[in-house]
Order: C-alpha cells, then sequence, then structure tokens
C-alpha cells in the first residue's frame, strides 16, 4: 500500500511539473486546489494521518472545502490496533496581498475546521496462555481546530504545502494541486 502511495504521487508530480512551465500566481477567485498529504501526531495522540483537502477560492483571499483523512496507530499497550476516518469543512484566509508578499509562487494562510471522526479499535492480548481479543467502535465526535500554513507553487499548478496547529494534527504537509 505504502509502495502505490508513494509511486502514485511520484506519477502525479511528473505529470503535473510537466504541464506548466508558468509561474504560479496568488491565490485567484474560481481557483480550486486540491492537496494530499500526511501528518503526524493525530489529534496529539499519535499515529500517522494520511488525507486529502480540497478548497475552491470564492475570492482572492478566502477558501473553503472540506477534507476526508484516515489515521492508523497500535502498538502500544496489548498489541492494540486503533483507526480514524475524519470528514468535515475547512475555510481558509489567504494573507499573500494583505502581507504584500512579493513573491507570487508563495501562499501564506490560516484557517479553520469542524468534522465527524469515526474510529474503531482491535486489541488483543494474553493472560494465562488464553488469548482475549476485543473489537469495536473507539468513540465518534465533532472535532474542531485551527491551522496556519503555507504553500510553495513550483509552476502554475503544482506546489507542496505545509500546515502546523491544533486541527486534525500538529504537523501536516504534502503536495498541492491547483486547477
Amino acid at each position: 500500500m505504502k509502495k502505490l502511495a508513494y509511486s502514485l504521487v511520484c506519477a502525479l508530480i511528473l505529470v503535473s511539473m510537466s504541464r506548466s512551465d508558468v509561474f504560479a500566481q496568488e491565490i485567484q477567485k474560481g481557483n480550486f486546489i486540491l492537496s494530499p498529504g500526511i501528518g503526524f501526531g493525530y489529534q496529539f495522540w499519535g499515529g500517522i494521518t494520511v488525507g486529502v483537502n480540497g478548497e475552491y477560492a470564492f475570492s482572492d483571499q478566502i477558501s473553503g472545502g472540506g477534507y476526508l483523512a484516515f489515521t492508523n496507530w497500535g502498538g502500544y499497550a496489548y498489541q492494540s490496533n486503533v483507526t480514524f476516518f475524519d470528514v468535515g469543512v475547512r475555510a481558509s484566509y489567504h494573507f499573500a496581498k494583505l502581507l504584500r508578499v512579493p513573491n507570487k509562487k508563495f501562499d501564506p494562510y490560516a484557517g479553520a475546521q469542524v468534522g465527524g471522526a469515526f474510529s474503531n479499535y482491535d486489541n488483543e492480548y494474553t493472560v494465562g496462555g488464553v488469548k482475549y481479543r476485543y473489537n469495536g467502535s473507539y468513540g465518534r465526535g465533532v472535532r474542531g481546530g485551527l491551522y496556519a500554513g503555507a504553500r510553495w507553487y513550483f509552476n502554475d499548478r503544482f506546489g507542496v504545502y505545509g500546515e502546523v496547529g491544533f486541527a486534525l494534527c500538529p504537523i501536516m504537509g504534502g503536495v498541492t494541486f491547483k486547477f
């Protein structure tokens, strides 16, 4: 699975970089930004998150959309394995014009998100030679958060991004495709 994901990301990077030799502009009204990425420290608990967010630019400074994410962490107590699936909405304010950033390839932003988290666990341990196994729902609920990030575009359609904050993960990053 990891090799397939890595190969897919590499292929998308090569295709995106070969499609355009024009440098990126700041975010513009009507742009759609798709950003798959990897996060670390899900909700400050641990694990690795694989997710994607998509945002539509309602203006040159405000965008909004949604996100999907899958997190798996385990091996802590009694060979447990916990998985989370998150889905929600997010909105961002892009600071390039406000801060008069001279480099059109750089897009600093900050925002908020809110969504639902669904989870389950699989726990296995042995006591006195008897193996016990439990699985079920780990819980679900509404989660929200704040984030700050930046995108760096290599050309008109492709770049990388990084985010920090108290949202899905304290650290998240990946690639960005602008349409």
